[in-house]
């Protein structure tokens, strides 16, 4: 799948093309994807209160958090990693899913996580990224489902370089 993401200084747009996997193969989604397991409660949720983000400093950069709004019609950035938002060449934290994406970007994206939600499993996915210095760019990308207290699904994920290692 060939998407628009968003308007970008520079560059008219970022594309994507990607693919489920079933686990991931770069060490810091390695790393969320046990931290997220070590956090699982006994009815099988991780809730947000458990997260340290002082647990989680090798990971910051790429980490993203987002939540379920207007009734799981839209998502909302919570937190974005600087990383992320360097390469992407936009501010996301705070931004709905529908301001940041094109239509349809953002409906596959809510519709993912969606799916993710409701299965409380985490999912991955690993594409190409073109980025905003105009270079095709290998990421992997995790999705870890969390619950804040009050029940508001949210999901605390990664988003990293294949090329960058650790």
């Amino acid at each position: 799948m060939l998407t628009e993401l968003g308007p970008h200084e520079g560059v008219s747009e970022i594309n994507y093309d990607v693919t489920e996997v079933d686990l991931p193969s770069h060490p810091k989604n390695q790393f969320l994807l046990s931290y997220w397991r070590g956090k699982q409660r006994a009815d099988g949720f991780v809730y947000r209160s458990d997260i340290a983000p002082a647990e989680l400093k090798m990971v910051l950069g790429g980490m993203f958090i987002v939540e379920a709004t207007d009734d799981g019609h839209d998502l909302l950035y919570r937190l974005v990693g600087s990383q992320n938002e360097q390469r992407l060449g936009m501010r996301y934290m705070g931004k709905r899913f529908t301001e940041c994406f094109s239509a349809e970007m953002a409906e596959h994206q809510i519709a993912f996580h969606k799916r993710v939600f409701e299965s409380g499993t985490p999912a991955f996915l690993r594409g190409h990224l073109l980025g905003i210095d105009l270079e095709y760019v290998e990421f992997e990308t995790s999705y870890l489902p969390m619950r804040r207290e009050d029940g508001v699904f949210q999901m605390l994920g990664g988003m990293y370089d294949l090329a960058e290692k650790a």
